[in-house]
């Protein structure tokens, strides 16, 4: 896999300066824009997150519950404005989640802000669950001494916050092959052995000519190569996101989202929640 560092953003952000990736740095933030080649072109974007200094958290936020005790979990909500408080430093998307019935025998696919929909495996925001675990997917969750976890979802009442992907790619530092060879855009949370290091990455992909996406085997591989002792694949497609502070002080878009209005225009998918980096 031959790999070309930049010091860039995607197309949709606004060029970070050398001020303000120093100033990321002080609090233990360490953005990376990658452009890989071999075997095909993929934009990279790898957020490395320093958790041993001590000046940042990670906390979930879940977008509101539109029916209470019903069906829905969340509804699908602007990822910026999930974002929105003060404190984000940066976001990434995590769940995977599902519509309702439409009455045409299938799941509403429509993706439009203000949706109810059903949010995917384990989540928790401020210790209170939104969603628990249906299968046994894979969970990366704080508990409330703030330490950082990732495999099986924890008991109820020990995670702070907690968010949950589609599969393991990397265990105990080797990689989870996987027999599946679609090539998608990609969202990847991976840690260190230790639990002090976390890295959050945004593979762009379905651009051709630009990033075409990766299939898992390659995920894995990128976070094997990026030092991860445990490493999960999160939702994906055209939820695949990364938010990351800039000099004006807003949350701006680095990474291609890979989902269009009219087939030209960018498009920002609404999330049911989204993995936030806050400042202390």
């Amino acid at each position: 896999m031959t790999v070309f560092f930049f010091c860039v953003t995607g197309i949709l952000a606004e060029p970070l300066s050398l001020g303000d990736r120093e100033g990321l740095k002080d609090l233990g933030l360490d953005y990376q824009f990658r452009e890989i080649t071999d075997p095909r072109l993929n934009r990279v974007h790898v957020l490395k997150i320093d958790l041993a200094l001590g000046k940042v958290r990670i906390a979930t936020v879940i977008a509101d519950d539109p029916d209470g005790e019903g069906p829905a979990e969340a509804a699908l909500t602007s990822p910026l404005k999930l974002a929105s408080d003060q404190s984000v430093l940066a976001f990434v998307n995590t769940n995977p989640w599902s519509g309702f019935d439409d009455g045409s025998k299938k799941n509403d696919h429509g993706w439009l802000e203000g949706q109810p929909v059903d949010i995917h495996g384990f989540a928790v925001s401020d210790g209170q669950i939104r969603s628990r675990p249906r299968f046994n997917r894979s969970t990366i969750w704080i508990d409330r001494q703030g330490r950082l976890f990732m495999g099986n979802a924890p008991r109820e009442g020990t995670a702070l916050e907690g968010a949950a992907g589609f599969k393991q790619i990397v265990r105990n530092g080797a990689l989870v092959l996987s027999s599946g060879k679609e090539r998608h855009p990609r969202t990847a949370i991976g840690m260190d052995q230790k639990g002090g290091m976390l890295w959050l990455v945004v593979v762009d992909g379905r651009q051709e000519g630009y990033s075409e996406g990766m299939d898992l085997n390659e995920l894995g591989r990128l976070m094997l190569d990026l030092g991860c002792w445990n490493a999960i694949n999160m939702d994906g497609g055209g939820s695949s996101i990364m938010g990351l502070v800039q000099e004006d002080g807003a949350l701006h878009i680095v990474n291609s989202p890979s989902d269009r209005l009219f087939g030209i225009v960018h498009k920002i998918r609404p999330l049911p929640m989204v993995l936030t980096v806050q400042k202390k």
